[in-house]
């Protein structure tokens, strides 16, 4: 085999380009072949997937070049990476430009189509969304003909590159035909713009309602991935919103487009969205970098909680301060059920509901704790799925101060949520680390439970005089206090059974298999069966539980003053020693 057929036999691609490689027939991640391990110094950032024969072999050459030699030909194929990469980075930076200049070219199409005879229907779908002349140039807006090959015939007329509009996701050949029709039809358009005012790709979203048999298709339909266009890393409204974000130190986040554009016409030119799908950690990395705080606006309807709360975690994850929008009329009626849209064109002070937005996993937490009510079963499940949230705080710290705080909103002790996310952490991560079964396969038995432990240590004589005190006197469990006092509990043997007691079981009954024999004894004598004043003396216990509460957390908090001092966290120093003082004055 001559050298120049044996090059035709080829390619190099940076790693990355699965496209190409899996229209060549190889693997969507194909071994690196031939290909010395180590790279020349001057290619520190570039890795390169080479293609070759089955028998041909590789041989390390001089800086930057490989030779490849094939049985029976006496000279080897020299090929220069440093130049091949050099080409690769040109090609592909070449396809970026020609790809973002068909975009160009398709937004002057459904712009001027939009303001022709050709969009009456598009004009008179943003009319009934109240959007105005501006907010539609602002986002460049436009319009999308029912005719087939409208904006086909347009790149036509323009000489543009059809191939790269194929790519982006434009138009798309008709197979047997031939030629090409467009993708998006009868649709208002909204374009998806960079910072430094490229189109990246569009949003289209359907005139009216089409059939089921339609050929128009979906609501709503999208660019499709490309070098130009990935929507996990771009935000709807970004380029808009980018000033207005560092300006006012806040983004708020919507669910969807036409969300955004009115928000933006209402003055709260600071809102972005997701593009079609959910919130993605480069997405919030993206706001992390513009802005100060997100306030999530989501729709109030079950996907939009659902939403919020995948919203939350990556929040926490990242640690971006996050709040959630009050929504309030303003005369204590809650308009959960509504999208931001709906409830600008319904009159709402949807100012007075971002400057009023609530910590986002403190809302989240009491929306969630209210709904169920005085279920112990249902508490149980939300108290589990805040530990899941809350396992995705990585700092110890801040983990802390955010246990301590649902505690006291939830009236439940820290321990019990710190607990619970560490048993949600150390679940995902063994998640990750399972073998994945097949279909056919068994994943084995099930692991047999541990029998319950018997009752252990000594009992804290406050806490159990607390439970004695509700043993004889029921009624105070449906109170404010006594959820306070359950709060304050530390002993997981009285916590359950408080737990319990709150449900409707019997402490009477629960205590045998629960507590020790003298612990029983005191729980059931009946200290205070003829108390006059019962309400009095669960006030008493409630300070006392705070108290030996403010002096474990002192000394907590000590120890970490300590650790500080030791690294030296000059910051973190100064936020402990003012955090002591105000908990011994608590103590005080």
């Amino acid at each position: 085999m001559e050298a120049r057929s044996l090059a035709a036999l080829l390619s190099i691609f940076t790693v990355g380009s699965c496209e190409r490689l899996t229209s060549l027939g190889c693997a969507e991640r194909p071994a690196v072949r031939g290909l010395p391990t180590a790279m020349p110094r001057s290619l520190p950032a570039l890795q390169l997937v080479v293609d070759l024969p089955d028998d041909a072999t590789v041989q390390e050459g001089p800086s930057g070049v490989v030779m490849v030699l094939y049985p029976g030909h006496r000279n080897p194929l020299r090929i220069d990476l440093k130049r091949a990469a050099d080409a690769e980075v040109a090609r592909a930076r070449g396809e970026r430009a020609t790809m973002l200049a068909i975009n160009k070219l398709a937004t002057q199409f459904f712009v001027e189509t939009l303001a022709s005879p050709r969009g009456a229907a598009g004009r008179a779908y943003l009319d009934s969304r109240a959007i105005g002349a501006e907010q539609r140039a602002a986002f460049q807006l436009g319009f999308a003909p029912a005719d087939w090959h409208g904006l086909a015939d347009f790149l036509k007329a323009k000489r543009a590159d059809l191939e790269a509009a194929v790519k982006v996701g434009l138009i798309a050949r008709q197979p047997k035909a031939g030629g090409f029709y467009d993708r998006f039809r009868e649709r208002v358009v909204c374009p998806i713009v960079l910072p430094g005012n490229e189109v990246a790709g569009f949003s289209a979203r359907l005139v009216g309602e089409a059939p089921k048999d339609s050929p128009v298709g979906a609501k709503y339909i999208n660019s499709p991935e490309s070098p130009v266009y990935k929507k996990s890393r771009l935000l709807f409204g970004l380029a808009q919103a980018r000033d207005a974000m560092r300006l006012k130190g806040r983004a708020v986040l919507v669910e969807g487009n036409f969300d955004v554009i009115s928000m933006h016409q209402a003055g709260f030119t600071e809102t972005v969205a997701p593009l079609g799908t959910a919130l993605t950690p480069e997405q919030v990395e993206l706001l992390r970098r513009q802005t100060n705080e997100v306030i999530l606006f989501y729709d109030g309807d079950r996907a939009g909680r659902a939403a919020t709360r995948a919203a939350l975690g990556l929040m926490l994850a990242a640690e971006v301060p996050v709040r959630i929008a009050w929504r309030s009329r303003g005369d204590g009626v809650r308009l959960e059920g509504q999208d931001p849209d709906s409830l600008l064109r319904g009159g709402v002070d949807v100012g007075a509901s971002l400057d009023h937005a609530r910590d986002g996993l403190a809302h989240y937490a009491m929306l969630l704790w209210d709904e169920a009510r005085d279920s112990a079963t249902q508490r149980g499940a939300v108290l589990e799925d805040l530990a899941r949230l809350v396992a995705n705080i990585k700092n110890p710290n801040r983990l802390e101060v955010v246990a301590s705080d649902l505690s006291t909103l939830l009236g439940v002790r820290p321990e019990a949520i710190t607990r619970a996310a560490a048993r949600a952490a150390r679940a995902a991560s063994e998640a990750l680390r399972a073998p994945q079964h097949g279909p056919s396969e068994s994943p084995g038995p099930a692991p047999v439970a541990a029998p319950p432990r018997p009752p252990q240590g000594p009992i804290p004589e406050h806490e159990l005089d607390l439970l004695a005190l509700v043993a004889d006197h029921p009624t105070l469990l449906a109170t404010p206090q006594a959820n306070r006092a359950f709060s304050l509990l530390t002993d997981d043997r009285l916590r359950d059974m408080y737990s319990a007691a709150r449900a409707g079981a019997s402490l009477a009954v629960l205590a045998p298999d629960r507590l020790p024999p003298a612990a029983i004894k005191t729980l059931l004598a009946g200290s205070y069966a003829q108390h006059p004043k019962p309400d009095a003396v669960l006030d008493a216990k409630v300070k006392e539980l705070e108290v030996a509460a403010y002096k474990r957390k002192t000394i907590a908090l000590e120890r970490q003053l300590a650790q500080a001092k030791n690294v030296g966290d000059a910051e973190e120093i100064r936020r402990l020693v003012l955090e002591v003082m105000n908990t011994r004055k608590q103590v005080d």
